[in-house]
């Protein structure tokens, strides 16, 4: 019964780990106030875990570890470090701490991927959209969640008690038997275009998601109302699901078009009707993620962490980016995001083609 639960963690790890570490988005202004620091400040902090992320990445699985030990390691890292990072005093150590969690955080997103055809056997595509659509609730229950703790004890207090369910995950995969042999973890350059698209979705998701509290706060909203609004992303989790099914039977190509146009549709929308267009926006995103997670399963091992790797890559961009654009009109942003869905449109066929017409 324990591995059963060990199994299901797998899918579920993202709920708790993404959570964790998207938090802090709706808290930004007010964590920049309590260090008195200017705005972006926090830029630096929100970049730090995804880099973690990269270089954990391409590590994690070829330690030679058990898996359960990997996962469980890196679960228990995540609660620890956001824990010590809600204490930090500054934004600079902040963003360290940050940083050692990413490369925590690491260990799970990869691994899971790679585990799933073991785990699942021919339902691994279907599983992705719910490994994916375990990250997008995660994500946003985590940013509603301390936006509400925010509002009773303070930004502090919040972060604290969210990081703390991630060591019940530690203990649900501890059981999970298995490594990662030699084959598993090389890496196949013609993946190529894989990588770059799964770079870009983060980078275009984070750096909407980054401005938005800035737009949101001037405009009147307070701390629960901005942790609220990250809800939104229980959209992306629709587009995940809907996307692992409708690669079943469209291909993968035909369903990552569809998803890429509801991303175009949400951009569109962001000015107007910011709500609805984050919403539609991130259901094509995380729809587009669970097609790349399922091709890069398919990879192998080595592939699964070379893409998670180029996906956090993009989101710690986007830490970087978003702080240039804050004085800017959102026009501004908005272009920049009409440029990235340009990129994914090129990219979209080879990345997302199955492997018999890759040649593989």
């Amino acid at each position: 019964m324990r591995t059963a639960l060990a199994r299901w963690a797998v899918v579920g790890a993202g709920f708790f780990l993404f959570g964790n570490l998207y938090a802090p988005q709706p808290l930004l202004p007010a964590l920049e106030r309590g260090w008195q620091a200017g705005a972006g400040a926090a830029g630096p902090g929100m970049s730090a875990p995804m880099l973690g992320i990269v270089v954990g990445s391409l590590v994690w699985p070829r330690l030679g570890l058990r898996a359960g030990l990997s996962l469980g390691l890196g679960a228990a890292g995540v609660a620890l470090f956001g824990a010590l990072g809600a204490l930090a005093p500054d934004p600079a150590t902040w963003a360290w701490l940050r940083l050692a969690q990413g490369l925590a955080a690491a260990a799970v997103p990869g691994a899971s991927f790679a585990l799933l055809p073991r785990l699942f056997g021919g339902r691994a595509a279907t599983a992705a959209g719910w490994v994916v659509a375990a990250n997008t609730v995660g994500g946003a229950l985590g940013r509603a969640g301390a936006g509400v703790l925010a509002g009773y004890w303070g930004a502090v207090a919040a972060l604290v008690l969210i990081a703390l369910p991630l060591l019940g995950l530690a203990w649900a995969v501890w059981p999970l038997a298995g490594r990662f042999g030699r084959r598993e973890v090389r890496f196949d350059t013609a993946a190529w275009p894989l990588l770059l698209l799964g770079a870009g979705l983060l980078l275009a998701n984070l750096f909407v998601a980054n401005l938005l509290p800035y737009r949101l706060e001037a405009a009147g909203y307070g701390l629960a109302a901005l942790g609220a609004f990250y809800l939104a992303y229980l959209g992306g989790t629709a587009g995940a699901l809907a996307a692992g099914a409708l690669a079943g039977r469209l291909g993968p190509v035909r369903a990552g078009a569809g998803a890429l146009a509801l991303v175009g549709l949400g951009a569109w929308l962001l000015a107007s009707r910011p709500l609805t267009g984050f919403a539609l926006l991130l259901a094509g995103l995380f729809g587009l993620h669970a097609l790349g997670g399922a091709a890069a399963g398919r990879w192998g091992a080595g592939a699964s962490g070379a893409y998670v790797s180029a996906y956090y890559l993009g989101g710690a961009l986007a830490g970087l980016v978003y702080p240039f654009f804050l004085d800017r009109p959102f026009g501004w942003a908005l272009g920049f995001v009409a440029a990235l869905l340009l990129l994914k449109a090129g990219l979209l066929p080879r990345a997302l083609a199955p492997a018999r017409v890759r040649g593989g």
